[in-house]
């Protein structure tokens, strides 16, 4: 028995010693049989000399893509000594790659990889031409361009794609530098390793000329003050156009002469009606002109509509006129020396305005209701403070900030009295006592005008009356604008008929409004309250404003202005806003003065102010002492130096 299992142990040896022997047996097959990537759609090709290789037709980032391959079984595959796994790995393939394929046995394949870059003219535009665009068709790069366009010296700038290079001729082409006529067709070879893969042909067309459009401005009215022989007339072409291309030229003649070849410029003209024609030329020589017409008045004599005027109060509207009318205009602030930041400011020598630049304003805004609902004290401080300006030559204008009778409210929204929102409504009709009650404040703004004060002032009657915040405003009950001017006329003859020492302003909100006018029989003054004004609108508003002004022969004003918090987000606002759109509007705006909001003593931050004080930024203080130092700017000085009361 033990003999035969040590046969059978013998037997099985054997065996299991020649399968080992065949097992050694190894693959030599190391092909790679199959490769993509991932991230590129186009396909690979494997070639019998074991290039792989595949051409992309747009740029992309090669750096770091996932190779999907097939290998032969048992197989291998290497980058380097790194192992390849399908699917996983990431690899550069910006240049070429080799791929090493390894059998079982160790045999190895190496198979290049090659991802190959179409060469193509990707993009195409012209340096100065930045606003055309290039159409690529093909092989095929059009264009269109304005009828004059200059085409003879033209830099190309261009992408190209699979390391390729741009040639005219044997000239290698570098964009953004190159320089090239395209008067006629170019044509630009494309090559890759020196070789030409293709040539693309540029061509430039140019669009059929349209006529350039001559804009010399609306017709102009200037108003000769005084010994004044001439009047500058400011004229402005900007307005003209091309469509195709920037005007050429521009030239403006008076009486077949030139007198400019500029886009803006002045000139100085006599009395009487002046032609003056624009002629601007295109890039292709094609002309158009257009004429304004000029007419220089000599200003007439303002009479105000209280035929009973006194002497002074006439003397003082034609002083204002003439103001308006030449190229200055005074400053003003409403109570200048009374109201300071944080505190009211009982010595009159001096005031905000006086601190930075040395001077007072040269007009000085007072409103009754500091006089009437505040203190006897504070009533004095402002009527020495308005006898000031009338004994130092600076003009005083009123505004009335009236209370409401119950509520004794200003803002409607404030108001809570049914009455009083309706207010308007019963002074008009006469009812509820509402009229009587409001003759009897008006007498005590009477008897300041008559016996404390005076001397004329300018009167502005219940401004801003188009806006929604003020009891006499939009939003009062059964409002209408018929309403508000039986309001304005009611309590223009009711002063009218009480005192010789009034001027009637109007003056609505931010531009002029002219539904809410009272007539030319009830105004000698108008203006606008303009806040947060930018230049331009400013400008457009007041040029309407002052035509208006004359046609009806009245004197323009800006009667109040500023913009909240402008020393911290606006530093530039009394050069950059205000004076610059006057400027800018020259003789087309004439107005007598600006007015500046007060600095209230109830507030002590700075962005509060609406003229700086001595504790503003240097920047802030800077901005104003240039507005004060402008030729067109006058101060209390120089208004006195007018001698607009004789």
């Amino acid at each position: 028995m033990k003999i035969f299992i040590k046969v059978l142990l013998v037997v099985f040896l054997v065996y299991s010693c020649s399968k080992d022997d065949e097992a050694v047996t190894l693959s030599n097959e190391s092909k790679l049989i199959s490769f993509s990537i991932k991230e590129i759609s186009e396909s690979f090709n494997i070639s019998n000399n074991n290039i792989v290789e595949t051409i992309i037709s747009e740029e992309q980032d090669l750096t770091n893509l996932t190779a999907i391959f097939t290998i032969s079984p048992n197989a291998k595959a290497y980058i380097g000594n790194d192992l390849q796994t399908s699917g996983y790995s990431r690899n550069n393939y910006s240049n070429p790659v080799t791929f090493v394929i390894e059998a079982e046995d160790g045999t190895k394949t190496n198979y290049t990889i090659i991802v190959d870059i179409e060469a193509n003219l990707l993009t195409f535009s012209v340096l100065e031409l930045p606003s055309i665009p290039f159409n690529i068709n093909d092989t095929n790069i059009t264009a269109t361009v304005p009828s004059g366009t200059d085409l003879t010296e033209l830099t190309a700038t261009f992408s190209l794609s699979g390391n390729s290079e741009l040639y005219i001729g044997s000239t290698k082409q570098i964009s953004g530098e190159t320089k090239n006529d395209f008067s006629q067709a170019v044509t630009y070879d494309l090559k890759k390793n020196n070789e030409l893969v293709k040539a693309y042909t540029v061509a430039i067309e140019e669009a059929p000329n349209t006529n350039p459009v001559a804009e010399a401005g609306d017709d102009k009215i200037a108003i000769l003050v005084g010994s004044a022989t001439t009047a500058t007339i400011n004229l402005d072409a900007s307005k003209s156009y091309d469509a195709e291309a920037p005007l050429a030229s521009y030239e403006w003649k008076l009486e077949g002469n030139t007198i400019s070849t500029e886009t803006l410029t002045s000139v100085e003209l006599p009395l009487g009606i002046h032609v003056i024609e624009l002629t601007v030329t295109d890039s292709s020589g094609t002309i158009a002109t257009d004429t304004i017409t000029v007419e220089v008045r000599m200003q007439g004599v303002y009479i105000p509509i209280d035929s009973e005027a006194t002497f002074e109060t006439k003397n003082l509207y034609n002083k204002i006129a003439s103001l308006a009318n030449s190229s200055e205009f005074a400053f003003g602030q409403e109570f200048p020396m009374s109201f300071q930041l944080n505190n009211l400011r009982t010595d009159l020598s001096t005031s905000d305005c006086k601190d930075i630049t040395g001077e007072h304003p040269g007009v000085y805004g007072i409103d009754p209701h500091y006089l009437m609902y505040k203190t006897s004290e504070q009533k004095q401080l402002h009527i020495d403070e308005a006898k000031y300006a009338y004994n130092n030559g600076s003009i005083v204008t009123f505004d009335f900030h009236q209370q409401s009778r119950n509520d004794h409210k200003i803002y409607i929204d404030n108001i809570t009295t049914s009455t009083d929102k309706s207010l308007m409504y019963d002074i008009v009709n006469n009812q509820n006592g509402s009229r009587e009650w409001f003759y009897s404040e008006l007498d005590e703004v009477l008897e300041i005008i008559n016996n404390d004060l005076g001397f004329p002032i300018v009167f502005r009657l219940f401004h801003e009356m188009d806006g929604n915040w003020f009891w006499w405003g939009s939003s009062a009950t059964n409002h209408s604008t018929q309403l508000y001017i039986d309001f304005y006329r009611l309590a223009a003859d009711y002063i009218k008929e009480r005192t010789n020492l009034v001027l009637f302003g109007w003056t609505p909100n931010q531009k002029l409004n002219i539904n809410y006018y009272p007539g030319d029989t009830y105004v000698d003054v108008v203006g606008i309250d303009v806040y947060d004004g930018v230049s331009a609108n400013l400008k457009t508003n007041l040029i309407e404003l002052s035509d208006f002004a004359y046609n009806h022969g009245k004197v323009a004003i800006l009667s109040e202005t500023g913009k909240q918090n402008y020393v911290n987000s606006d530093i530039d606002f009394w050069t950059g806003n205000i004076l610059s759109a006057i400027e800018s509007g020259g003789s087309d705006i004439r107005i007598a003065w600006a007015l500046a909001w007060f600095n209230a003593p109830w507030d002590s931050s700075q962005s509060n102010l609406f003229i700086p004080n001595t504790n503003s930024s240097d920047e802030v203080k800077n901005d104003f002492i240039s507005f004060y130092n402008s030729p067109l700017t006058l101060f209390q000085s120089e208004v006195k130096a007018l001698d607009v009361y004789n």
